[in-house]
């Protein structure tokens, strides 16, 4: 049996014995099925509390927060999302704790690393690694866990933790709402797995954690960044799929709006697919519905934002027959979009920590380039200044100096009089290569 011990006050003595298995196992009993979501939240509360004890300098109160975050851990970990029913207080649970770890960062900087999609048992591994760093043994192992909790200072005690529960959390609760707006109908509850209902309020606030997600992800720790970038997909999905559409003239449009709405979920359900052609077709059938300039996409914030999260993500990808695709899609809604979309990528291209994904970007950029034409001159100041930045900046890089160098080519093929402004320096800069 898993038990965590601590000792309360400086005697030595005097423990707490905490079976982690037996406390698991009552609350996923079935007298408790209809209480195990409360019980947590209330666990969740207290953690919370507890964490601001803590940072007072309170020792004891930081012993308990990594009892209390220990016991938290498990539930989750083996309880998944039935302890989850009540998602619109532990999503204001999580927004409290994101927002407070946003303002606590704020005016540090870090450039996030390569992501990958994280798993439930990635992000409980973040958790625990978190843990054992400050002293907490793993609470999956068999015997105690007597590390020496408490024992460093109380400064941002805690913090990183919270965050990457917060995240997980948010994710499984994405996760569970994802697969029911695929699904076409929402699931009767269960136990493992909670009817989401996603009214009003609930969708404000997750508009609000996507908002506060973005600050947290740029100013913190390539970990916590990373999950950032992997859950703001999550969540940003989540709010296409349960956008509204806007008003319609009449009952023909209507219908015909409802139609093209199917359509765009579908091909966002295809996206998800593990099989790479349905992949590939969903990401071909939302570039035909940006080219089309439907107004599914335009007309709603949330669902242009999940298409362009689609598209970024997928510029990464190992297939070619998915990345290319991507690619042809970011230069569709750059030319759709352009005043709005251009400028957005050429920051992601300048952003691209990954050179592969550099080039990827590069190459979207270079079709956005010569598809512009005489309108070039309407996103020249986003594009030059850019790209004579990476020259200047990536000589000990030649490839992505090659793509610079080779997007600016493109730009003077298409329109000349769109650079004029520039010529005193982008001349003496590739004079320099």
């Amino acid at each position: 049996m898993t038990e965590l011990v601590w000792h309360a006050g400086t005697d030595e003595q005097q423990q707490h014995v905490v079976p982690v298995d037996a406390l698991v196992g009552v609350l996923g009993s079935e007298r408790l099925r209809e209480l195990s979501g409360d019980v947590f939240l209330a666990l969740l509360r207290e953690q919370e509390a507890l964490l601001e004890m803590a940072a007072t300098a309170d020792a004891n109160a930081a012993r308990k927060w990594w009892l209390v975050s220990q016991v938290v851990m498990a539930v989750v970990e083996r309880l998944g999302p039935r302890v989850l029913a009540r998602h619109a207080d532990i999503l204001a649970f999580i927004l409290n704790i994101l927002d407070r770890h946003g303002s606590d960062t704020k005016g540090s900087s870090t450039t996030p690393e390569s992501v990958s999609e994280a798993s439930l048992e990635e992000l409980m591994q973040s958790l625990r690694t978190e843990a054992e760093e400050h002293g907490n043994s793993d609470i999956g192992g068999e015997g105690q866990a007597n590390g020496d909790i408490g024992s460093e200072s109380n400064h941002g005690v805690g913090g990183t933790e919270m965050v990457v529960l917060a995240l997980m959390l948010l994710g499984q609760i994405m996760s569970a709402s994802e697969a029911a707006a695929f699904a076409g109908m929402q699931p009767e509850a269960t136990p493992d797995m909670p009817k989401v209902e996603w009214d009003g309020p609930s969708l404000q606030l997750l508009r609000r954690i996507l908002d506060v997600i973005g600050r947290v992800g740029h100013d913190s720790t390539p970990m916590i960044a990373q999950l950032c970038m992997v859950t703001r997909r999550q969540v940003s999905l989540v709010l296409a799929l349960h956008a509204g559409v806007g008003p319609s003239s009449s009952s023909g449009d209507s219908s015909e709006e409802d139609a093209e709405l199917r359509r765009f979920n579908a091909a966002l359900r295809d996206v998800r697919d593990t099989l790479v052609p349905v992949q590939a077709h969903g990401i071909i059938e939302l570039r035909n519905m940006v080219l089309a300039k439907s107004r599914v996409v335009f007309e709603s914030t949330e669902r242009l934002d999940a298409v362009t999260s689609v598209f970024v993500e997928h510029v990464s990808d190992s297939d070619s027959f998915v990345y290319l695709n991507a690619i042809r899609a970011l230069a569709a809604l750059a030319d759709a979009h352009g005043r709005v979309f251009v400028p957005r990528l050429v920051s992601l291209y300048e952003a691209c920590a990954e050179t592969d994904e550099r080039l990827r970007m590069g190459e979207a950029l270079v079709q956005c380039v010569e598809r512009a034409g005489a309108m070039l001159g309407e996103y020249a100041h986003h594009v030059v200044p850019a790209l004579v930045s990476v020259v200047q900046q990536t000589h000990d890089e030649p490839v992505v100096l090659f793509s610079a160098v080779s997007i600016l080519a493109a730009a003077a093929r298409t329109s000349p009089v769109a650079l004029h402004r520039w010529l005193d320096e982008i001349a003496p800069t590739l004079a320099g290569v």
